[in-house]
């Protein structure tokens, strides 16, 4: 009998929106960036338009080895005020100890104009724009494939939500609580198998690796199984699924960056995932032993998955499926 609740499967009449407000967020921070960009143009066109004219004497200049030189100097303005500081937009090898016209604005004297200016700001705006475009190319190739699976999904019975505090039903009902122990519970087995991948890049992992353990309980706090996460430097990670007791059943185990193998504690295999064929690598089929698909799964963004698994599937099959969605939302597995 399988340890994960079954999700209802009648059709849902109150489905969670697809593409909410955090389709904002992206634009907000597009927002943000660009006025934060802004500013420091609008006061130099500010300054060079309106500033007030004055004449500067440029006194000592100094070199730095991390960004452009600082001048000093004082300066007096056409209503006879006078400054003393820092004079900015000069060129060092050439200014230093000349008199020459300025304008004071809200950021101080600036000599020269745009001619010079130009050039700080003007590589602000390039680095923006590169970042906006590869935000782009980033969601249009990764993130919106498996969101428009991940509502598709959202859209069908029986679709879960999962994220790292558990997972929900698409009317907001809890379905299961996922949380983190600070070691192995008691009556806890470990399960080893032979034919561990090797991983091919490391992630600052510690050299004896990483073990973490979620408990996994179903409505009213009933336990369901708990999850054993084990990444090391030179094998690619595995998850084992142990039922409330301890005792394994189910080694998850990755082959190559994003696919898997299901087996059983005896080291049989029941089935595999691997992302979906236009969902990307925000997506994942679940496949039994004679290829068939189980169970499907998308990410809405980075935080949360979309999950459904067939009426049909085998139970440890459909376990397998939720401790996958839980095993794509953790970036350092």
């Amino acid at each position: 009998m399988s340890s994960s609740p079954d999700p209802p499967r009648p059709p849902i009449t109150s489905v969670i929106k697809p593409r909410t407000s955090m389709r904002k967020v992206p634009a907000g921070v597009a927002v943000v960036m660009f006025c934060a960009w802004a500013v420091h143009p609008g006061l130099l066109a500010y300054t060079f338009a309106a500033g007030e004219k004055g004449t500067a004497t440029v006194g000592e200049c100094v070199e730095s080895r991390r960004g452009p030189a600082t001048c000093h100097g004082t300066w007096r303005t056409g209503s006879g005020e006078t400054g003393e500081g820092e004079i900015y937009n000069l060129d060092s090898r050439e200014d230093e100890g000349r008199t020459l016209p300025v304008r004071v604005g809200p950021l101080g004297p600036h000599g020269h104009g745009w001619e010079r200016a130009w050039v700080s700001p003007g590589i602000g705006g390039i680095v923006l724009v590169l970042l906006g475009l590869g935000y782009t190319l980033i969601y249009r190739g990764v993130f919106r494939r498996g969101r428009k699976l991940a509502d598709e999904l959202l859209a069908a019975p029986g679709a879960l939500i999962v994220s790292d505090g558990g997972s929900r039903l698409a009317d907001g009902s809890p379905h299961t609580i996922a949380r983190a122990l600070p070691e192995a519970p008691p009556g806890h087995r470990r399960l080893d198998l032979p034919g561990r991948a090797a991983r091919h890049g490391e992630l600052g992992l510690p050299k004896d690796g990483r073990t973490f353990f979620v408990s996994v309980a179903g409505t009213g706090e009933r336990p369901l199984m708990l999850l054993e996460h084990r990444s090391e430097k030179r094998l690619e990670p595995e998850t084992v699924l142990h039922d409330p007791s301890g005792v394994p059943r189910l080694l998850i185990r990755r082959t190559d960056g994003t696919r898997f193998r299901i087996l059983d504690a005896g080291g049989t295999e029941l089935g595999t995932a691997a992302p979906a064929g236009d969902g990307g690598v925000l997506s994942m089929e679940v496949r039994d032993a004679d290829g068939k698909v189980v169970a499907e799964a998308a990410g809405r963004g980075l935080t949360k998955w979309v999950l459904r698994v067939e009426p049909d599937a085998p139970p440890p099959l459909r376990d397998a499926a939720l401790a996958l969605a839980f095993i794509q939302l953790r970036g350092a597995y």
